[in-house]
């Protein structure tokens, strides 16, 4: 638990926040792997990932250490959130050894991303109280409470075809008083969010996949469900980074690309 214990030097960004002390430290993982700090209790998001997968990056290689140590950024980590089995948000295999490292994580996900899982730790996996599988329905989502922390839980569709059964998870997660929204791999599909339940959110930080920023679908849903004054690029390849920042410096000056790593905190509104 020293992680929390320490003093997390901020890297405040143009919000607004001048010099106040911020309420929740937020960290960029791998990928579309996020860190949530209150100071209290630490949650990550897809943030069990280490390899580069297809075009996405992993863990810079100086954070590996810590990974497998359960250590550094990945020390006194409550809750461990996995929107969905695609191995660019969860690797089976480092989930694994994370779990074992961090003997007081919970893992909290779908049946789907354990069932892989399973076949790397097995006796793990089906010993351990610490692996549980949630199931949320459209419009009925799940709430989890990790000590001063409030995850709500929503099933929202990967996609269509091929992805139409894949279950996605979105996680609002409260904590310091600022209500944060992480989506996975959603559909850029209005009716999907509103047969999850996600009508009428109210979020302050939003981490959305780049894809949404571009014309097409992608903003209606950003203008409709995902309109926080706080917004953060996810899920973007590196090669594409470049690119994306400027994209992004034009078109949606509130939103930020984030380093992997890099650390920023935010105060309640």
């Amino acid at each position: 638990m020293c992680y929390r214990k320490r003093a997390v030097s901020a890297l405040l960004l143009a919000f607004g926040l001048g010099t106040a002390a911020a309420d929740v430290n937020l960290q960029q993982l791998a990928n579309g792997g996020v860190a949530i700090d209150d100071g209290v209790t630490r949650v990550i998001i897809d943030g069990l990932v280490v390899e580069p997968y297809a075009i996405y990056a992993g863990l810079p290689a100086e954070a590996v250490d810590d990974f497998e140590q359960a250590a550094g950024p990945f020390g006194g980590v409550d809750l461990a959130l996995a929107s969905h089995r695609h191995h660019d948000h969860n690797q089976p295999a480092f989930a694994c050894e994370f779990l074992q490292a961090s003997e007081t994580t919970r893992l909290v996900t779908s049946a789907e991303v354990i069932e892989l899982m399973r076949e790397k730790c097995r006796t793990f996996v089906t010993g351990s109280d610490r692996v549980v599988a949630i199931d949320p329905q459209p419009g009925a989502p799940v709430v989890l409470e990790e000590g001063d922390v409030r995850v709500t839980v929503f099933r929202l569709s990967h996609g269509k075809r091929k992805f139409a059964n894949i279950e996605n998870f979105a996680h609002l997660v409260e904590a310091g008083g600022v209500r944060l929204l992480h989506i996975g791999d959603a559909a850029m599909d209005p009716v999907a969010f509103e047969q999850a339940g996600m009508g009428g959110l109210e979020v302050d930080v939003a981490f959305i996949p780049v894809w949404f920023f571009q014309p097409g679908p992608g903003e209606a849903v950003i203008e409709a469900f995902m309109d926080a004054p706080r917004k953060f690029a996810v899920q973007v390849p590196p090669d594409e980074a470049p690119a994306a920042r400027a994209y992004l410096a034009k078109k949606y000056p509130e939103a930020l690309l984030l380093d992997p790593l890099q650390r920023m905190q935010v105060a309640a509104p």
